[in-house]
């Protein structure tokens, strides 16, 4: 076999164990980006449904800033959640590209599916920091 010759994952070194916990991995980010992609859905159903009364009571509130604030303030809530959607979006992606390269053997499949989990981990990774940073601001 020539040195520059790719091998394939499953020719070399996954064993039976492997690919099984793999597979355990693949359901559970599967069972938990569907779950907060439902949670996600029923947060918009909710500010579809109670959108205008939120803004009223908001608006309404002492100090508040008015209709414009609140407006602002549903405006935020509107790009966190689709930040977190898209963060969602790639365990998603992981679970399916990881449940499909063990399914097929594919290991370049695997190799996306990996590749996938990490931009949602480099995601997981920015969102703590950012959360690390407004709890040291707010404590000072």
């Amino acid at each position: 076999m020539e040195p520059n010759q790719e091998q394939s994952l499953f020719d070399t070194s996954m064993d039976h164990v492997t690919q099984e916990h793999l597979q355990s991995v693949s359901k559970w980010t599967r069972f938990i980006s569907i779950t907060a992609f439902v949670a996600l859905g029923l947060v918009l159903i909710i500010m579809l449904v109670a959108g205008s009364q939120l803004t009223s009571q908001l608006s309404s509130l002492p100090g508040f800033g008015g209709m414009e604030m609140a407006g602002a303030m549903i405006a935020i809530v509107i790009v966190v959640l689709l930040i977190v959607g898209l963060w969602v979006y790639f365990l998603f992606k992981a679970s399916n590209l990881l449940n499909n390269g063990l399914q097929n053997r594919d290991s370049a499949m695997l190799a996306e599916g990996f590749r996938a989990m990490k931009t949602y981990f480099i995601i997981s990774f920015v969102l703590s920091i950012l959360s690390l940073l407004s709890s040291l601001t707010t404590s000072f």
